[in-house]
């Protein structure tokens, strides 16, 4: 969310733009963005991550904008805002997983803030959506305050936590009791039941517990995409039988940073330490690969994961935050 102070401040000395120029529109897999709009919200992203030093859109929700013109997912809006005709700003609203309110992101183009297009965005959201923003520093410190001038109240706080792969403190082996067995993901073999799992794992949480094939089939398209980097804990009489996962990720896939992507257990088999035995095979799978880092995002009330997270060694970077109406 990143359109940083209240557009309607008198004290604000930029002129705030005559609304009959502003307009937005609003489309789904039944009238899909066309191209060059999404090619225009792209930019305003990356204009806005170069500004602010800190990317607006979540990979989640760029990864469908850049699919949005081909392939519109169930689920999920594109709002557009346009200053004259250009785009200015651009919402992504995703329904959440059963029983959760959807999400969105927004961001503003950093030469139209101020006129009022932030304030546009957020209406043409849902009311029970909830609004990420990722920015930090000063960046988020505004997108705060704009947030708060529209009435809008801190629901959720994801930490971005690292730790360096090469110094600090150690991990202990990982334990994985004889009736499992670890191996890596097969493609054409294991989509089906990793996403089942997945499922399982995440059914409350708001994003990764809506993953569909399409959403997996995206990342598997991205160039950073290692199916040696996704480990599987399987029963051991029964390797088709998932029951925990680590999706360890490299982008770029030549960079020195990798991060604890996707870490999954089964519901029947938490409580076996499972969790912290597939995170430490992953941190040893990207410290085999010659990184120096590693990244990862908890949510706050993961208290359980934030304590594993903690003794191996990972600490807080940043902080990223979710607003919502009360």
């Amino acid at each position: 969310m990143t359109d940083p102070t209240d557009p309607t401040d008198p004290t604000d000395p930029t002129d705030p733009a005559d609304p009959a120029d502003l307009d937005v529109t609003v489309h789904d897999a039944s009238a899909p963005l066309s191209a060059p709009d999404v090619a225009a919200s792209l930019a305003v992203a990356a204009d806005a991550a170069d500004v602010d030093a800190s990317a607006p859109l979540s990979e989640q929700f760029r990864l469908a904008l850049r699919a949005a013109s081909t392939e519109g997912a169930a689920g999920v809006r594109h709002v557009v805002a346009r200053e004259r005709g250009r785009v200015v700003g651009y919402a992504q609203v995703r329904d959440g997983a059963p029983g959760e309110p959807p999400s969105a992101e927004l961001v503003v183009a950093p030469a139209a803030r101020r006129h009022g297009v932030g304030t546009l965005l957020l209406g043409a959201l849902p009311p029970d959506a909830r609004v990420w923003s990722h920015a930090s520093g000063p960046a988020g410190e505004a997108a705060a305050a704009f947030a708060e001038a529209l009435g809008l109240r801190p629901v959720r706080a994801l930490h971005v936590m690292g730790r360096s792969l090469v110094e600090g403190p150690g991990w202990p082996a990982a334990v994985v009791p004889e009736r499992y067995a670890v191996r890596r993901f097969e493609p054409g073999r294991d989509e089906d039941a990793w996403i089942a799992l997945n499922a399982a794992a995440f059914a409350h949480h708001p994003e990764q517990g809506s993953l569909t094939r399409v959403d997996l089939d995206q990342r598997t398209a991205e160039p950073w995409w290692d199916p040696d980097g996704l480990l599987l804990v399987v029963e051991a009489s029964e390797p088709d039988r998932l029951v925990a996962s680590h999706w360890t990720k490299v982008d770029p896939p030549d960079g020195e940073v990798g991060e604890v992507y996707v870490v999954a257990v089964s519901p029947e088999h938490q409580g076996e330490g499972l969790g912290r035995a597939v995170t430490v095979l992953g941190l040893d799978h990207l410290r085999s690969l010659g990184l120096a880092r590693v990244v990862l995002y908890v949510d706050e009330d993961n208290t359980a994961a934030v304590r594993t997270y903690r003794s191996l060694g990972f600490e807080d970077v940043e902080v990223h935050r979710q607003f919502a109406r009360p």
